[in-house]
């Protein structure tokens, strides 16, 4: 098929990957990401923290934004270690992919399957550098192709790729057959558990409350994610044991020579609490009257496909 030939063509191109091996690493009880753990939400005494007033990671120094693809990998690699560490070895990532053969009207236009192409050498990477051998080869196996679900094993450490509700036997039964000190990462899972107006993955009654209970094993390690609200857009960092990070990327801090970050928080912030956070930035983007937003939005489109992502480049 020919998934399993991109799968193929995936894996050839991770097996070349290499990455330095530092020393050796969803329940955020605020997230495994909101659709694998409900998202506990910022009190009022969290909003407006500073990037500089720290957070809940002693003194180890909050990570930068990373810029490119493998800046994403090592950063990554590091949390996981970090939290391995601290003897968390069931874990979540979330990578912000970078975009591959995306037209003018849709970025993935080959859906899930095309999004692991993307995803699968930087899975790849992540696997050798947390595992117990970084020259060792990683294996692959299929999962569920029509949703692009894949498990990829290094040597010590093994990582399930989208998974889903339907593959959730699947998961278990790579859980039960861990071996001591293994790690298992859940990478940009696409379970829902559902909130207050969504309808859970995980069915009803008991049968939730069980699944409930094993996700939640999971802790969140690694999250990159990108939004556009109210015309700005912004990026959510969360680096164990760090707090999570929001970053505003627009042409007012073009000159800078960092994406500005203007929040951290113990918990993953809202839509909502982002968008008020936005509003209320002296001369933001998000403060400008709407027909200006509307005609700045415009022409964020029309360059935004001609052009990288503002702060990740796309090549290594």
């Amino acid at each position: 098929h020919s998934f399993q030939a991109a799968c193929v063509s995936s894996m050839s191109t991770l097996m070349m990957a290499s990455v330095a091996h530092p020393n050796c690493a969803f329940n955020s009880s605020s997230a495994l990401k909101g659709r694998v753990a409900c998202a506990r939400r910022m009190s009022s005494s969290n909003i407006g923290v500073r990037c500089e007033g720290g957070g809940s990671s002693g003194d180890l120094a909050l990570p930068k934004l990373p810029r490119s693809r493998r800046e994403q990998v090592l950063q990554a690699a590091a949390a996981v270690r970090r939290a391995a560490l601290d003897g968390k070895l069931l874990l979540g990532v979330e990578f912000s992919l970078p975009l591959i053969g995306a037209t003018d009207l849709d970025d993935w236009p080959g859906g899930v399957r095309q999004q692991y192409q993307a995803v699968a050498p930087m899975v790849g990477e992540l696997l050798k550098a947390i595992g117990t051998d970084s020259k060792a080869d990683v294996k692959q196996r299929v999962v569920e192709e029509g949703d692009a679900v894949v498990v990829l094993t290094g040597s010590g450490a093994t990582a399930m790729v989208f998974p889903t509700a339907d593959t959730l036997r699947d998961l278990k039964d790579l859980v039960g057959e861990n071996k001591p000190g293994g790690i298992i990462t859940l990478v940009n899972t696409q379970i829902n558990i559902g909130g207050s107006n969504l309808i859970s993955d995980l069915g009803i009654g008991p049968w939730k409350r069980k699944n409930e209970e094993f996700l939640a094993q999971f802790e969140l390690a690694y999250w990159l994610s990108e939004q556009r609200i109210q015309g700005e857009t912004i990026r959510l960092l969360k680096s164990w044991p760090h707090p999570w990070q929001v970053y505003v990327l627009t042409e007012m801090n073009a000159d800078n020579t960092e994406p500005e970050c203007v929040m951290v928080s113990d918990e993953r912030p809202s839509y909502k609490e982002l968008e008020t956070l936005l509003m209320a930035r002296p001369g933001s983007v998000a403060a400008m009257s709407i027909m200006d937003r509307i005609v700045r939005e415009g022409q964020f489109n029309a360059s935004s496909v001609s052009k990288a992502p503002n702060n990740v480049d796309q090549e290594d």
